[in-house]
């Protein structure tokens, strides 16, 4: 894809790695998407605070989010993290194209509305799934996209095709797989990114703008917060789920995600979990 689209000439390269805590060279190769791909995890969780703090739009051009994410010290929901690491990916020479999933985690739901979005990467004849913001239940490493793929390890994923035609994504827990999204690769562009992110945004049944959602994989733990429960995920062990009072809630951004977070933010934040 061409810079133009993805807008690599536009993103400070250098703040991103420092962001992420990169410290070795990058080219367009595997190493490097997967060195990419464990440390963007790692350190930049998925977060949906903007309108639970009021604001009407969460903008998806680069400068803000890199404003966002890079200086700010926040996280983003799935459309801000994919414009960020395609303009990272293209700056460095990667060649990839946009697909989006439709969400099966914690729903069970097999036909909602594809609003997750990742890149699929092309290298030496193989295609790659490079999927940073999915959060609690996603990748952490890129996985090789094609049938029967599996991706063993402390975290365990495959890849099963279903008559459809669609590719479904599973977590493989102890206490069973979980699916996470089905997908095609049908190409999507930074276009199509306005419109999910409107739906996210502004949508009665959206899941991202009347509740906290905040997620972080990190290699010893994942955690998941959704309104005020807090699950916890380690290798090998069945997930665990606690509600935290509001003290703990208007904390958790900070000390289980690693989310700055203004004063001014933090009033706000607990004038909507204190409620009407």
């Amino acid at each position: 894809m061409s810079g133009s689209m993805w807008q690599g000439g536009g993103v400070d390269l250098d703040a991103y790695l420092t962001r992420v805590g990169h410290h070795g060279d990058v080219a367009p190769d595997l190493a490097t998407l997967r060195a990419l791909h464990v440390a963007h995890v790692d350190a930049i969780p998925f977060d949906n605070l903007d309108p639970l703090l009021g604001r009407t739009e969460v903008p998806l051009d680069l400068d803000s989010v890199q404003e966002k994410i890079l200086r700010q010290g926040r996280g983003g929901w799935c459309l801000e993290q994919v414009v960020l690491t395609a303009a990272v990916l293209d700056r460095i020479g990667f060649t990839f194209t946009a697909f989006a999933g439709r969400t099966r985690s914690r729903t069970g739901k097999k036909f909602g509305p594809a609003l997750h979005v990742a890149l699929c990467v092309e290298l030496d004849g193989e295609r790659w799934i490079h999927d940073v913001s999915f959060g609690a239940y996603g990748l952490h490493e890129p996985m090789r996209l094609e049938d029967g793929s599996r991706l063993d390890g402390d975290w365990s994923f495959d890849l099963v095709r279903e008559p459809t035609g669609e590719q479904v994504m599973r977590f493989l827990r102890p206490e069973g797989p979980m699916e996470v999204y089905g997908f095609t690769t049908d190409v999507r562009y930074p276009s199509d990114f306005e419109l999910l992110n409107h739906f996210c945004l502004t949508h009665p049944r959206s899941p991202f703008n009347r509740r906290m959602v905040l997620q972080r994989t990190r290699p010893e733990v994942r955690h998941l917060l959704v309104g005020n429960v807090l699950t916890e995920i380690r290798p090998g062990e069945p997930e665990t789920s606690r509600e935290l009072d509001e003290a703990e809630a208007l904390s958790a951004p900070e000390e289980v995600f690693g989310i700055t977070l203004e004063p001014g933010d933090v009033r706000a934040l607990a004038k909507t979990l204190a409620g009407p």
